[in-house]
C-alpha cells in the first residue's frame, strides 16, 4: 500500500511537471534585444507581427526607464501611430532601413488620441521610448541605431 501511494504521487508530480512545461506561454528570446543609439543602450521589446504591432504599448501602465518597444516592419512603410488606450506619454522615433533616425515625435501624450502621427518618409523601424528619453540622451534626426 505504501509503495502504491509513492508510485501514484511520483506519477502525479511527473504529469504535473509535463503539463506545466507545455502549458506555459512560449516567449522567444528574440522578443527582447539591446540596441544602441549614440552611447545609450536601450533594452527593447521587439514587435514584428501585425497582432503585436497593433497592440503595441496599449493598456500598459508604464514603460520603465532605459527600455522601449521596437516595431519591425518587413518592408519600408509610412504607417501612422496613435495613442489609443495609452496611459503615458512617449517619444516616437522613426528609423529607416539604413538604421538612421529620420524623424522624432517627442512627448506624445495620450490626450492626442485620435490624432495619428506619421513619419516624414518611409521607415522600416519605429522605436517607442518613455517621454523625454530622446531629449535626455541626445537622440536626434541623423543618429545611427546599432542592432
Amino acid at each position: 500500500m505504501k509503495n502504491f501511494f509513492f508510485l501514484v504521487l511520483g506519477l502525479l508530480i511527473i504529469l504535473g511537471s509535463v503539463f506545466l512545461f507545455f502549458s506555459r506561454p512560449v516567449v522567444p528570446e528574440s522578443q527582447t534585444k539591446i540596441i544602441k543609439i549614440n552611447d545609450t543602450s536601450i533594452q527593447v521589446e521587439v514587435v514584428d507581427t501585425p497582432q503585436t504591432r497593433a497592440k503595441g504599448l496599449s493598456g500598459r501602465k508604464t514603460l520603465p526607464a532605459g527600455t522601449g518597444m521596437l516595431f519591425i516592419f518587413g518592408n519600408p512603410v509610412q504607417d501612422g501611430f496613435w495613442m489609443k488606450d495609452m496611459r503615458f506619454a512617449i517619444d516616437i522615433v522613426w528609423i529607416d532601413n539604413n538604421f538612421r533616425v529620420v524623424d522624432i515625435n517627442k512627448e506624445v501624450s495620450p490626450d492626442t488620441f485620435p490624432q495619428i502621427f506619421y513619419p516624414n518618409q518611409v521607415v522600416q523601424y519605429v522605436l517607442e521610448l518613455p517621454a523625454g528619453f530622446s531629449a535626455r540622451h541626445f537622440i536626434d534626426i541623423g543618429a545611427m541605431v546599432q542592432f
